[in-house]
């Protein structure tokens, strides 16, 4: 029977504080799984930082070579009988790697196991090579069990893998969740961002719409959390685009901040704003965290998000500033915000909750 599980992920220095949402779900699924009783041992995978291109090429072929070596080192006098190797990993351009690192393990006696994270398989899958489509499959072949973090991207894979499939969605601790559902401030409306502050994010538009709003109503008042993604320089345009918003005395600009901190600010938030068009976006762990506090989320139709949110109200079409700002004035028109807040509330506790989704995966890796 499985007991110790190898992990593979984009997880950081677990001493600092998460810089994205990735290493935040690997630390929440290295912590759910070993307070299930399985013991945990993390191999961390390099995170690229360097900007311009080819030091990116650099960072990522260098650490390409290191990586390995790390995972011989951890693994190769550990016993088989009761072990298995779990990559977290996203798919896309990372497949000829993730086969790489398929044989390596499975070379070294072990059962490999993957955590397709992200949701850029639907893309490079369908727009591949005939080449990546082969690697896809042999990767998925290879495989003990496979867990998918969006059933979008379970049912590409149903169709192409006899291996053992199961879903595997983000999932909140529920310590995490407020015993009762938090009541909102009635004076005002406040919309949050939390996440990486990143091109991709789409955080210009957040501000675009928050400035249309404001036209709209003189109640609205915005919140941004995150530290600098991969460019610094839109994190500095993003700065400055609040430093010259006529409203700038309503919004709130904070960097990589604790989520004890993030928690006590989202007990007073009414809407999550989520535009994103992230490469390797899935089942965004802000949204989840959002929507457990009761903050309705209008988010871009992108990935996984119309099947997280489970309301096609909350799901733009496109990203105009404009076409959000107008969705987010017609649910405060049309519905009762507290109604559609607690919606959501309840959506997490019954569906994206640690005592929903652990247990049935526990069985999984048990069974492995």
């Amino acid at each position: 029977m499985l007991n110790k599980i190898y992990i593979f992920a984009n997880m950081g220095h677990l001493n600092d504080l998460p810089k994205s949402g990735g290493q935040s779900s690997a630390r929440r699924v290295m912590q759910g799984l070993l307070e299930s009783g399985f013991k945990i041992v993390p191999i961390r995978r390099h995170r690229n930082e360097l900007e311009g291109k080819w030091k990116h090429i650099f960072e990522a072929l260098t650490f390409a070579l290191i990586d390995p070596c790390k995972i011989v080192a951890k693994m190769m006098l550990g016993n088989r009988n009761d072990s298995a190797f779990l990559h977290l990993t996203y798919a896309g351009p990372l497949v000829p790697y993730e086969l790489f690192l398929t044989l390596l393990v499975k070379m070294m006696g072990y059962r490999s196991l993957i955590y397709l994270k992200g949701g850029q398989v639907l893309d490079y899958y369908s727009n591949g090579s005939k080449w990546h489509r082969w690697m896809f499959k042999k990767t998925m072949d290879l495989q003990s069990k496979v867990f998918f973090e969006g059933m979008e991207s379970l049912e590409l894979v149903k169709n192409i893998s006899n291996t053992s499939l199961v879903y595997f969605p983000n999932y909140v601790f529920n310590e995490q969740i407020p015993e009762k559902y938090p009541n909102k401030p009635q004076d005002r409306i406040n919309i949050l961002y939390f996440g990486r502050i990143a091109p991709n994010k789409n955080v210009h538009i957040i501000l675009e719409v928050f400035n249309l709003l404001c036209h709209y109503r003189s109640d609205i008042y915005l919140t941004i959390i995150g530290g600098i993604g991969q460019s610094k320089a839109y994190a500095d345009k993003i700065d400055h685009i609040i430093s010259e918003s006529p409203y700038r005395d309503k919004i709130l600009r904070m960097g990589i901040t604790p989520f004890d901190t993030i928690r006590e600010i989202m007990l007073t938030q009414h809407f999550f704003l989520f535009p994103s068009k992230e490469r390797a976006e899935g089942h965004s762990n802000s949204l989840n965290e959002a929507m457990s506090y009761g903050l309705i989320p209008v988010v871009s139709d992108y990935h996984f998000n119309r099947s997280v949110v489970g309301d096609d109200r909350f799901v733009v079409e496109g990203y105009e500033a404009q076409m959000y700002a107008d969705r987010i004035k017609h649910l405060i028109q049309h519905s009762d915000i507290d109604i559609l807040s607690k919606q959501v509330y309840n959506r997490i506790k019954s569906f994206f909750s640690y005592q929903v989704i652990i247990p049935n995966i526990v069985k999984e890796l048990k069974a492995v």
